[in-house]
């Protein structure tokens, strides 16, 4: 499966050497902390003509009205980020959306966000650093300010990661350059080096070539409502498979092989070319900019998917995907004034 002549533009740069972007971590111990970093910051960012938006919990933005004088609070766009962050990929096109149409026009984009860690699985923090590390490159240039709170109290294996995703620091004293940011491609390549565990014994197994897909859409439909996802949510779970196997029969090596099974409150599928790799590195993380079906087709898989996996080689590709069992929030990442 290839990406022929995919560059991932937009995402093929470190945010760090490259002027416009801004993107701090805030790693606060007490409420205090918070307030002492981020409201100095929002008031400069209205001085500024900054558009402003905070994607925190609602408790949050009750603590920042309540410390911020009343003309900053209202020109602040509050979005409850339970709502925000439903998903990596999910958020990451929000923001694409919501930056171009709505925040750059009103001025320099000065974005607070505190994304929710309670109960994520060790895969999704996994794909939430990730993400962290993808704002560097896709919004590198911008006229952007990311400002990322967490809080001292979070596991080791969200906090460990924060220094490497984020190129600047900050606190109550000012910012400081963090000495442990790693490039954004190389910390991508680092989340893909450990290998996917097979499909369980169990799987639903199915080969397909050229003029199979037919039968290849009705096996999936079977197979996803057999498996616990609602009949009306299954069409885009077919839809995804759908457009990576024609890929592969397109541009790939011609024939492949899928798996489809649920685990962990998700639906599951491995789809496998054997005879050809793929080599953009960021494929399917930033919106089309030509007619290169390889990188719609990702755009579209990963926007439909909950989480999506991609194992490249010498030994072909593997791209496995995650689709929630049970319904998302509806309407997806969105805000409330």
């Amino acid at each position: 499966m290839r990406s022929k002549g995919s560059t991932g533009e937009g995402l093929t740069k470190g945010g760090a050497a490259t002027r416009g972007l801004i993107h701090r971590a805030l790693v606060y111990g007490s409420e205090r902390d918070f307030a002492e970093t981020v409201v100095p910051c929002l008031r400069e960012g209205r001085r500024a003509g900054d558009a402003l938006v905070a994607i925190v919990a609602p408790e949050r933005a009750d603590l920042l009205r309540a410390e911020l004088d009343p003309g900053t609070a209202r020109a602040i766009e509050f979005i409850d980020a339970a709502e925000w962050f439903t998903g990596p990929m999910a958020t990451l096109a929000a923001y694409y959306d919501r930056t171009r149409e709505q925040w750059w026009p009103r001025g320099r984009l000065l974005l607070l966000a505190e994304p929710p860690w309670a109960g994520r699985s060790p895969l999704e923090i996994r794909e939430w650093h990730r993400h962290e590390s993808l704002l560097n490159a896709a919004f590198a240039g911008s006229p952007s300010t990311f400002l990322c709170a967490y809080d001292a109290r979070l596991p080791g294996a969200v906090l460990d990661e924060v220094p490497r995703t984020h190129p600047e620091l900050s606190g109550p004293r000012g910012s400081t350059p963090s000495g442990r940011f790693t490039d954004p491609a190389g910390y991508y390549a680092e989340c893909n080096a450990e290998p996917l565990a097979p499909p369980p014994a169990h799987a639903a197994e199915r080969g397909f070539t050229s003029g199979g897909l037919p039968g290849l859409r009705a096996f999936l439909q079977a197979e996803a409502v057999r498996l616990g996802l609602p009949e009306q949510r299954s069409l885009s779970f077919v839809l995804a498979v759908n457009e990576v196997a024609t890929n592969i029969i397109r541009e790939g090596g011609g024939q492949g092989r899928l798996w489809v099974w649920a685990a962990g409150g998700e639906l599951v599928c491995d789809v496998v070319d054997p005879l050809s790799a793929l080599s953009d590195r960021f494929l399917g993380y930033a919106p089309p900019t030509g007619p290169r079906r390889g990188e719609a087709a990702m755009w579209a898989v990963r926007r439909l998917c909950h989480i999506v996996e991609i194992r490249s080689g010498a030994s072909g590709t593997v791209i496995r995907m995650h689709v929630p069992l049970a319904a998302p929030l509806a309407g997806g990442p969105g805000g409330r004034r």
